[in-house]
């Protein structure tokens, strides 16, 4: 997703263009250093949405695990969360570069992104496109660590592929977290990526979800943290929509 493009007035410095990338670019009369500007279109966004938005990470995956080395800063202090609530005028600063959160542009939606930028993601995408991909699931300390809220029947994103392409838009249907033990059989079915059961389901998550550990260790201040029976787990039911009950404007 390119990010938002237009021009804002206001007292915060001369602006220009970002040769590099287009976006408005101000001078940072605190620091002397230019400040590229990327516009939302509400009021306040997460921190790993912008980061995505004003292109810092290559795919939303990737600002988890960039959040937890304590690289990126927002107004100046150091910040790991990713669900971070971040408002029009607030500065994120990522290996020298800084970018103000702006008011007023056009925006996006939210994108819909499966697993690894890749063969992950193109596999878990053409299922989707496909009509077999129905359900995915990740785990609830995710979004209680990034202060997210839970996905909501209703909600729309875009689906996204490995290059940031848009491929269609996804509806929530129905939302439910179940231990990772009463995961079922109609899940693993609906997730569309040929698991016969809960069992195999289960394996090959608890292998993904593994990777994170350490991060997850990290945050809860929990050494001893670790995927089991017990843990929550996120279940979307989801549908792609027709074209023609996607609004134009």
């Amino acid at each position: 997703m390119g990010a938002a493009r237009s021009r804002l007035s206001g007292d915060d410095g001369p602006v220009r263009d970002d040769p590099t990338s287009g976006d408005p670019v101000r001078d940072d009369p605190s620091s002397g250093d230019a400040v590229r500007e990327v516009a939302i279109a509400d009021g306040e966004i997460r921190l790993g949405q912008f980061l995505k938005l004003s292109d810092l990470v290559g795919a939303g995956s990737d600002a988890r695990p960039l959040l937890a080395t304590g690289a990126v800063s927002v107004n100046g202090d150091t910040e790991t969360r990713r669900g971070r609530r971040l408002h029009p005028g607030d500065i994120v600063t990522l290996d020298g570069a800084h970018v103000r959160v702006g008011g007023g542009g056009a925006g996006r939606p939210a994108l819909f992104e499966l697993g690894d930028p890749g063969p992950m993601r193109d596999r878990l995408v053409a299922s989707v496109l496909r009509g077999d991909k129905t359900a995915t699931s990740s785990l609830e300390v995710f979004y209680t660590i990034e202060r997210m809220p839970l996905p909501r029947p209703g909600d729309r994103s875009l689906l996204a592929g490995s290059a940031g392409e848009r491929l269609g838009t996804v509806e929530v249907l129905d939302v439910a977290v179940p231990r990772l033990a009463d995961v079922g059989d109609d899940v693993a079915v609906a997730e569309g990526e040929g698991f016969r059961d809960a069992a195999e389901w289960r394996s090959a998550h608890e292998h993904y979800w593994e990777g994170f550990a350490d991060a997850v260790r990290s945050h809860l201040r929990d050494p001893g943290w670790s995927v089991g029976n017990d843990t929550p787990v996120v279940v979307e039911w989801f549908r792609l929509v027709p074209p023609d009950e996607v609004p134009t404007d």
